[in-house]
């Protein structure tokens, strides 16, 4: 059995700070295996991290890497994680020079090109818990040949393991405002055109939903916690899990809040009415384009009018909804971004993001398009962000469209640099969690 160091690289605080679920997750699968865990947070570090080395001399040190960069074109070199998480395997070779590896959702859009720029020793793409334990015994076998692994997919029968919850690192969180993590499933049953979601994790798979509730309200009776967001990669999609959790917490009397992502399409008034009996507070939704030409083009799942449907049920419960939308993308053109603001301003008590350009990862539709079009070649690295835009946008135009549409308006967020200030703003006034619910609020 081995001592083994677990550290979350995340600094990225915006909206919110994000409590290191994976991370937790990594731990408690580690610990089922018999061996000692520490876990290290550099957002709200207790000690320097080549203290901790010295005291707890692992045998193995893992890092999550959550985010590569924030994916806002406006701000392309403000948020790239690579050097720092290149430091960090730096400072552990130099303490001890013990094998690192690498995992998380932002190590796996570029797993290999990522590991070799910071030099550790050993990635985890996909799904950790059973790689990571799988990596660590071939560690300390002398058997790990191969410097990648990655996870065979989910399977319906995977079962749900309770992360290691950090009682102090989870306080420090909420104090600062953020928000707790809780996967109810993985995948994704959609294909749009720029997401690699469904390439790391597969086909979509459920957890047992008792053990999932029975984990709410451990983190209720036991830690307090009052509000978490489900990351599922869409709550309500087609499977109808979503409704038959809400069914479980509403049951168990579940007095938790949540938030997560939905799909505006195929939840009728009466699901979403349930979801808010159960606890819902606020919904985020992937509308990523504001006409049915470039809704199409990004293939999503649904047309402008059901977005329009759906935040008008979202007014009706009065459940805050945030739509986060990319212009530029493909299908763009003058014409469309027109259209694409003047369906906004149908979104009334919506609070709408807008990006420009869309970050292009491997293996996705968008690659495959900027492909045959030119836009890059397979030589093209995208570890530092290489971004989409349609040949038949003015940018400077574009952008100042967006600024004059959204003038006036503090539900219209552009660039996103300006939502950044506006977050920091509201929490100095003591506010908490996600913040842009109280736009819509105020």
């Amino acid at each position: 059995m081995a001592k083994i160091l677990l550290i979350s690289s995340n600094l990225y605080q915006y909206p919110y700070p994000v409590y290191p679920s994976g991370m937790s997750a990594i731990s408690a699968a580690l610990k089922r295996g018999g061996h000692q865990t520490f876990q290290y947070d550099m957002l709200f570090p207790k000690q320097s991290l080549e203290k901790v080395i010295e005291d707890f001399n692992p045998d193995i040190v893992g890092i999550s890497v959550r985010n590569i960069d924030n994916e806002d074109s406006l701000s392309i070199d403000n948020h790239w994680s690579g050097d720092a998480v290149r430091s960090i395997v730096s400072t552990i070779k130099n303490a001890k020079g013990t094998p690192v590896f690498l995992g998380g959702a932002g190590f796996s859009v570029a797993g290999e090109e990522f590991l070799n720029y910071t030099k550790a020793d050993f990635g985890i793409i996909g799904a950790g818990e059973i790689s990571t334990a799988k990596l660590v015994n071939d560690i300390l076998s002398g058997k790990a040949k191969n410097k990648i692994y990655r996870s065979k997919g989910i399977t319906s029968d995977i079962r749900y393991i309770v992360p290691d919850i950090d009682a102090d690192l989870l306080k420090k969180y909420a104090d600062a405002g953020g928000l707790l993590g809780v996967i109810s499933k993985r995948g994704c049953a959609y294909s749009c055109g720029y997401c690699s979601y469904p390439l790391i994790d597969g086909g979509l798979a459920s957890f047992d939903i008792k053990t999932i509730v029975r984990y709410i309200k451990m983190l209720e009776t036991e830690y307090g916690v009052k509000e978490i967001f489900f990351t599922d990669s869409v709550f309500n999609d087609s499977c109808g899990f979503a409704k038959a959790l809400c069914e479980e917490m509403i049951k168990q009397k579940t007095q938790i809040k949540f938030a997560a992502y939905f799909n505006p399409a195929g939840t009728s008034f009466d699901e979403l009415k349930l979801y808010k009996e159960a606890g819902l507070f606020a919904v985020e939704l992937g509308t990523d384009a504001s006409t049915d030409t470039t809704l199409k083009a990004l293939n999503k799942p649904f047309n402008f009018k059901e977005v329009e449907d759906f935040q008008n049920m979202c007014d009706s419960l009065q459940i805050p909804c945030a739509h986060f939308i990319i212009f530029g993308g493909p299908g763009e053109t003058m014409q469309t971004v027109r259209e694409g603001l003047e369906n906004i301003k149908k979104l009334k008590n919506g609070v709408v993001m807008v990006f420009c350009r869309i970050r292009i990862h491997y293996g996705t539709d968008i690659y495959k398009q900027a492909l045959a079009e030119g836009k890059i070649t397979k030589e093209t690295s995208l570890l530092k962000p290489y971004y989409y835009f349609s040949d038949k946008i003015d940018i400077s135009e574009m952008n100042k469209m967006i600024e004059q549409s959204f003038k006036g308006n503090r539900k219209r967020i552009f660039p996103p640099e300006k939502g950044e200030e506006m977050m920091r703003t509201i929490r100095k006034f003591g506010c908490k969690g996600l913040l842009w619910d109280t736009l819509v609020k105020a």
